[in-house]
């Protein structure tokens, strides 16, 4: 696996636009109140000009957004690439974008949401460590716990363990140890790649998965879809992070995530946590997809081990 450059201050990062497009009519403005969160780290920003594009609900055609990306990363002066927000658009992409010389111009990226599809092609298949942590469109990135570990992580300095912004513990749900290499994203997204050259491989990895704005019906299929594949028999522990917004349709007559989660997990035989605060919400961990972490469910700890 190969640890990209840690980003500092006075570092230069492209902002970037590969998934779905701003929505709000002074896109313009957005795109430089980005940069300028970026700039406030002390980072040199280079935007591409896509940013602003709309294209439908894409941040311009597919093969703009591909070539975005890859000149970002093909780009020498530009020693990090950051996803200015998700949406969708990412797997409309993923025969366009040129891993080989993205395996020779190793750099970090960082983004959540729909920008899982890259972030599971480059660790998995370009053995890339990759960030899932926040976007300047969404993300405040204002002093505190959420910023502490987004600057440590890309600061090649993680955090020894992955823990909550808020000090929450984390919980349970099925008892046992594991270690491996830290995979996955969003549930939608991972789902949506089974099948394809560039899903992943679970075999002694620890997935982690979130989602936003779905159904519990939704989130019950996705699960399924996932066990049904192997994909969760197959890895070596689950991490569950937020399921934001995420109702029963029918309260009287629906499970709660609660109960989908018992009676998935109960079919599976390996260890899960939940509760992680990473995913889409204000306070979120930043997490180094790549390195190698040892979890321990009953404690409730995940720690960096590689």
């Amino acid at each position: 696996m190969m640890i990209p450059k840690p980003l500092s201050p006075g570092d230069t990062v492209a902002l970037v636009g590969p998934s779905g497009c701003i929505h709000e009519e002074n896109a313009q403005e957005l795109v430089k109140a980005s940069a300028e969160k970026l700039r406030a780290l002390g980072f040199c920003v280079k935007v591409d000009e896509g940013c602003a594009s709309r294209y439908g609900y894409l941040c311009g055609t597919d093969a703009e957004r591909a070539e975005a990306l890859n000149r970002a990363f093909a780009d020498d002066a530009v020693d990090g690439v950051w996803c200015i927000k998700g949406g969708y658009g990412c797997t409309r992409i993923m025969d366009m974008i040129d891993w080989n010389m993205i395996r020779r111009h190793p750099k970090a990226l960082i983004g959540f949401s729909d920008i899982t599809a890259l972030h599971v092609m480059l660790n998995e298949h370009v053995g890339l460590c990759t960030f899932h942590g926040p976007m300047p469109k969404s993300s405040p990135m204002q002093p505190g716990a959420t910023l502490d570990s987004l600057l440590h992580a890309i600061g090649g300095a993680p955090d020894a363990a992955l823990h909550n912004p808020d000090g929450s513990p984390l919980q349970c749900l099925r008892e046992g140890v594991a270690e491996g290499r830290l995979v996955g994203g969003n549930l939608t997204l991972v789902t949506s790649l089974v099948g394809t050259p560039y899903g992943l491989e679970p075999e002694g990895k620890l997935l982690f998965l979130e989602d936003v704005g779905e159904r519990t019906y939704v989130i019950d299929r996705y699960l399924h879809q996932l066990y049904n594949a192997g994909i969760l028999s197959r890895c070596a522990g689950i991490i569950l992070g937020g399921f934001t917004d995420c109702e029963v349709e029918d309260p009287a007559a629906g499970l709660t995530l609660d109960e989908i989660f018992r009676d998935v997990f109960a079919r599976v035989h390996v260890p899960v946590i939940s509760g992680l605060q990473a995913g889409h919400m204000r306070e979120m961990a930043t997490l180094p997809l790549g390195r190698r972490y040892r979890m321990d469910a009953v404690r409730g700890e995940i720690m960096l081990i590689e």
